[in-house]
Formats: structure tokens, sequence, C-alpha cells
């Protein structure tokens, strides 16, 4: 069974990870994802700051004793979001048109997704 904390640490990681991406490598990502329609550098490099705060954010939350529901949903919410942003960017044929940003974009959509279940479910196992 993955624990909240645990669930909130990978999640940060992923967040971390790809917003390190986005800030180091606006254009190779944006290329990626769409040659036809690239988003804007600085689209990418707000959304990766975006996404490192939200990384700490996460950590700091893994550190607390006993996270709120509020807490917990606040995240889970946030990960939702971005599978729904990511989905409505794919059917809209908007920054991510390429065949490969296609496959990645959802590979990524399906484990935020998950991250957002599993703490979810991980607050309700362990508080509830």
């Amino acid at each position: 069974m993955v624990t909240v904390k645990t669930a909130l640490r990978m999640n940060a990681s992923t967040c971390l990870g790809f917003g390190l991406l986005f800030v180091s490598l606006p254009a190779s990502v944006a290329g990626f994802l769409s040659q036809h329609q690239p988003a804007d550098n600085l689209a990418f490099i707000i959304l990766g700051l975006g996404l490192m705060t939200q990384g700490g954010h996460l950590i700091w939350a893994s550190l607390q004793t006993n996270p709120s529901k509020a807490l917990i949903l606040y995240f889970s919410f946030g990960d939702f979001a971005w599978v729904l942003s990511s989905v409505l960017l794919m059917v809209l044929g908007f920054w991510i048109t390429t065949p490969m940003g296609i496959l990645y974009s959802s590979l990524v959509a399906v484990m935020v997704g998950t991250l957002g279940l599993l703490q979810m479910q991980a607050f309700k196992t362990q508080y509830c």
C-alpha cells in the first residue's frame, strides 16, 4: 500500500522533474509537442516555475505529521486539472500535435491522474 507521504513525494518528484525540464529546455519541449503550432517558450518557463513551486509545496505537505484532507484534495484536483487540460489541448489540436507529443502527453496524463487517485486513496485508507 502506498502511504500519503509516499504519494505526495512521488507527485513532487514528477512536478520538480517536469518543471526543471520546462524551464531549462522550453524550445525543445515545445518543438517536441508541436512542430507547426508550438507554445511560446515563456509559457513553458511559467509552467515550469509553477510546477517547481508545486513540487516544493508537495514536499512540504509530505513532511506534515497528518496532512489535511483539504490539502490532499487540493493536490489531487490539481492533478485532475492537469489531465483535463492535457486532453483538451490534444483534442483541440493546440500545442500538442505531434504523434510522439500526443503519446508522451497521454502517458504523463495517465501518470498524473494516477498520482491524484493514489493520494486520495492513501488518505482515505490512513486517516478515515
